[in-house]
């Protein structure tokens, strides 16, 4: 048998279940555009965050440059995930357009 094999399965054996899917139930009251402006403004916070601790490190403020990275590696795949979204959407979009009426 194979020692690293097995450490690798216990190692695997403590990590977090995920959660499932079906217990997020959407409300009722929220449209695709209030859900897609959230989290527009939600990216938009992350890069203002980010913004003020870059700032706050280049004063001296905070020392901690691990916090920085963080802050700015957060925006930055917010801000990506967020064109992905618009590129779907764009795709999606075009796809529609060219079906047949």
């Amino acid at each position: 048998m194979n020692p690293v094999k097995l450490d690798i399965a216990s190692q695997i054996s403590g990590l977090p279940v995920p959660r499932r899917t079906d217990d997020v139930k959407p409300s009722e009251n929220e449209s695709f555009k209030s859900v897609l402006k959230s989290f527009v403004n939600d990216v938009n916070d992350l890069q203002h965050k980010a913004a003020d601790v870059e700032h706050k490190f280049l004063t001296g403020e905070i020392s901690d440059v691990h916090q920085v990275m963080l802050a700015s590696e957060e925006a930055s795949i917010g801000f990506e995930l967020l064109m992905e979204i618009r590129n779907k959407l764009v795709e999606s979009y075009k796809e529609i357009i060219r079906t047949p009426a």
